[in-house]
């Protein structure tokens, strides 16, 4: 039985660990299964395995009899030494019973089970995708588990630590402790177990009927917030109350919206706010009424003039998609997000999608998901505008068919219920079919069969069949073909376990084809022009969050960064034409996919802080000549000429000329040394500090207050194509707070860069307002102004801190000092400082963050 690299790791880690119970991540793809068949073995225990669907028991089945042999069951009554069953088989919860807690909501028939593994003695519980539990049966989890306290659990998952929610997460921390084992899909492909791969989006805008119907709604949305900013009107106007209340109370949300209208004028910024990249762009629809809603309460309990106002203000939320309550403003049905979710320009969009990688590539192999088989209900709201199958495999099924560059591809359209292709195309994947002819027409057969499924799946690893249209609950979990080299996602899924199912179909490896490199693609439908006109792209941003892929600079990037470094988690796109040919050009460069994969190290396994920094005044990457400290090389050379001619007076007039001569070089040394320390100053003068030059100050205040195990010379700079320096701090693979270290390195230097807010110490460095430096007689640059920056928050603590940083910025930065803002002199420059930027205006720099493999 040959084991991977991190299969060998996983159960080392296992039998290192002195614990009952064990918590595995594992990508999909890198071989879950054979790891719990290896352990329970190791422990020569009855098995008992749950899964959440019968394509994975029947897996774990199968694997059992490849490596151990012996008969297996999915009975109930635990016959064999191995029985494999799904969590439903436990959880058939007794409709009769909701009021009760726990295991007694039981079915009887679920009760009997827990009590049979209680009484089977100590065995092997392997809980496989257990985040289903934490999800769904999250409750009886904690029954089940601590009713055994004599079994050896494993619980397997492909979803990384970082994407569980708090309460999942915090159930986990209590039944499993901290994590056994895990590898996350970058250090999987990069060890060769996964295929590369690159995650591509397609932007499309609404159709025509579908824009006028959101033209409509925002009008309604422009008619609503001018009714906001009213001043004419009963009560304290909107913005005046806003200005009345502490933004220290508001909930995050709440304040963020704060935040986004000061930033537009509206408001302003208050005293204790801070401005992040996802302050930086127009206030939504939504900002205005997550601010309006306490105010509008308010006016339902002032005069009658004041109620009326808001009665009237809340019958024009409807129109907008929201309601009034006695709680405040609630969202209501989520009309927009459905139609850009459904808009039938998303099916084109993939159409165009299928044709230009068929054409590029004739072994493709392509996967399109979507949420339904066929027509669904729509609110009454949207009819008209959206077709019932808008979205649907029928839908995307006929819409290929139909497209003379795919049809030669023989597209199948599978669900739980139905299967349907060109005609010709199901006499021959279904030939015990009757009722089938040749001929171009779209045949549907309705019904049920996993015959079906399988002979969908035959056919595109055989190739005969290149295009396979189905549902994420279809063919997400359990469902398996090496051969699929890009996925092509058109679900409304969000949550991180339908991500990772979703997007770990392509990353298989095939042995037919040992150089395969996948593509995924997220079609995104966006009107960002309009009212809540964002609301697919911030369902793309969840889907990607925690996600890490190849950029189209190599590197490997969270987030939607790695669609296009462009994009960022808060401002949709606006060119969109250019953002797709960008994405089919590197969709179409399998090389340089597979070659950005190479440079990635399989030893890593915890990403990195990164800040991308840019802008026209942002300071230069790296130094322009020699550091300030060479101030120090010309003496050290005069003092070997001194101690020479000494040295040799000493022992007498012998050896007067041969002093003479070091003495005389030395001195020829020291001149040219004091000519080049005068260039470098003026050139650093006009220059200022290089971005290297902040993060090497920042990065050796930490590592000199136990705060990071790496100092300047962690720090990597590099500049893209595009111009914009990227700076982190790199910690090498095998220290366990790489990760933390690199975050508190990324969130002190935005400190430093940023737009000064309420530090507790300002620090200054001179400064040529028009970057042309007068000079001293003695050839040093004179400054005309000074200029001040924050000390880092974690810098700042106490003195002793403070006094590690001032002599790093000496070091790398240059002459200047600290003050303490809580001092009157402090206070003052604080006033008159905040809100500016250290490099000229705020939009001069942008800094943004990011997480890097």
């Amino acid at each position: 039985m040959r084991l991977r690299r991190h299969q060998r790791e996983a159960l080392d880690a296992i039998a290192a660990s002195e614990d009952q119970r064990h918590w595995i991540v594992l990508p999909p793809g890198a071989g879950k299964t054979l790891v719990g068949v290896s352990a329970a073995l190791r422990w020569g225990r009855p098995v008992v395995v749950f899964g959440p669907n019968l394509a994975i028991v029947e897996q774990w089945r199968q694997a059992w009899e490849d490596v151990a042999g012996g008969p297996t069951s999915s009975d109930r009554t635990l016959p064999t030494r191995f029985t494999a069953l799904t969590y439903q088989s436990l959880a058939v919860f007794d409709a009769e019973s909701d009021a009760v807690q726990g295991t007694a909501r039981l079915h009887p028939n679920g009760i009997a089970l827990v009590e049979r593994l209680r009484e089977a003695g100590p065995i092997t519980l392997i809980l496989d995708e257990c985040h289903h539990l934490l999800q769904v049966w999250g409750a009886l989890l904690d029954d089940i588990v601590c009713g055994l306290p004599d079994a050896q659990v494993l619980a397997l998952t492909a979803t990384p630590p970082a994407l569980l929610t708090p309460v999942q997460a915090q159930r986990v921390g209590r039944l499993f402790g901290s994590i056994t084992y895990q590898a996350g899909i970058p250090a999987l492909v990069a060890e060769g177990d996964l295929a590369p791969f690159a995650e591509l989006a397609w932007f499309t805008t609404p159709t025509a009927p579908e824009s006028a119907w959101l033209d409509a709604r925002a009008l309604r949305a422009s008619e609503l917030v001018t009714e906001l900013l009213r001043t004419d009107g009963a009560g304290i106007p909107l913005l005046t109350w806003l200005a009345l209340h502490d933004g220290r109370d508001l909930p995050r949300e709440t304040a963020d919206a704060a935040v986004r209208l000061a930033l537009a004028g509206h408001l302003d910024l208050p005293e204790h706010a801070h401005v992040a990249e996802r302050h930086r762009r127009p206030p939504t629809l939504e900002d205005w009424l997550l601010l309006a809603s306490g105010w509008l309460m308010a006016l339902r309990e002032g005069t009658e003039p004041e109620r009326e106002r808001a009665r009237r203000l809340g019958g024009l939320l409807p129109g907008v998609g929201f309601r009034l309550t006695r709680h405040g403003i609630v969202a209501g049905q989520p009309l927009v997000d459905r139609v850009l979710s459904r808009s039938a320009a998303k099916t084109l969009a993939a159409a165009e999608i299928v044709a230009q990688t068929l054409a590029e590539d004739p072994d493709a192999r392509l996967l399109v998901l979507t949420d339904h088989a066929s027509a669904a209900a729509l609110p009454a709201d949207v009819d008209g505008v959206l077709a019932p199958e808008s979205g649907s495999v029928r839908w995307l099924l006929e819409t290929f068919v139909a497209d003379p560059r795919i049809a030669g591809a023989r597209p199948v359209g599978v669900t739980g219920s139905s299967i349907g292709a060109q005609a010709e195309v199901m006499a021959h994947l279904l030939p015990g079919l009757t009722g089938t002819s040749a001929g171009s027409e779209v045949v549907v057969i309705e019904g049920t069969s996993a015959g079906w499924l399988r002979a969908a799946t035959r056919a595109l690893e055989s190739g005969w069949t290149r295009v396979l249209i189905g549902t994420r609950g279809l063919l997400g979990e359990g469902w398996d073909a090496r051969s699929v080299t890009g996925v092509i996602d058109l679900t409304s899924a969000t949550t991180s376990t339908a991500i990772v199912q979703t997007r770990g179909r392509s990353l298989r490896t095939d042995p037919a084809r040992p150089d395969k490199v996948a593509v995924n693609w997220t079609v995104t439908c966006v009107a960002s022009e309009r009212p809540q006109g964002d609301a697919d792209y911030r369902r793309l941003v969840r889907k990607h969050a925690g996600w890490f892929s190849v950029d189209e600079y190599g590197d490997v990037v969270e987030g939607p960064a790695h669609l296009d470094s462009t994009l960022g988690p808060d401002l949709p796109p606006q060119s969109l034409p250019n953002l797709n040919a960008r994405a089919l050009s590197r969709s179409a460069d399998a090389e340089g996919i597979r070659a950005a994969w190479a440079r990635v190290s399989p030893d890593r396994v915890n990403a990195v802080a990164t800040l991308r920094v840019s802008g026209r005044r942002a300071p230069h990457p790296l130094p322009v000549l020699t550091p300030v400290g060479t101030r120090t090389v010309p003496l050290s050379v005069l003092v070997v000429g001194v101690v020479a001619a000494v040295v040799g007076g000493l022992a007498g007039g012998s050896l007067w000329p041969a002093a003479l001569v070091v003495t005389t070089i030395c001195a020829v040394l020291a001149g040219i040394l004091t000519r080049r320390r005068a260039v470098a100053m003026r050139a650093k003068a006009v220059a200022g500090p290089s971005l290297r030059d902040f993060g090497a100050a920042v990065a050796d205040a930490l590592q000199e207050r136990g705060l990071s195990p790496r100092g300047a010379e962690g720090v990597t700079v590099s500049v893209a194509a595009d111009g914009e320096t990227r700076i982190r701090l790199d910690v090498p693979p095998g220290i366990d707070d790489d990760a933390a270290a690199s975050q508190v390195f990324a969130e002190a230097l935005d400190e430093v860069l940023g737009v000064i807010e309420h530090p507790r110490y300002l620090v200054s460095r001179p400064g040529w307002e028009d970057r042309a430096p007068r000079w001293y007689e003695s050839g040093s640059p004179r400054p005309d102004t000074e200029i001040w920056h924050q000390v880092p928050a974690v810098l700042g603590v106490n003195r002793a801190c403070v006094d590690a940083f001032l002599a790093s910025w000496h070091r790398h930065v240059g002459p200047g000092e600290v003050l303490f803002t809580g001092s009157p002199e402090g206070a003052g420059a604080l006033r008159a400082l905040r809100w500016s930027s250290p490099f000229g205006d705020a939009a001069g720099l942008t800094v943004r963050h990011r997480t890097q493999w």
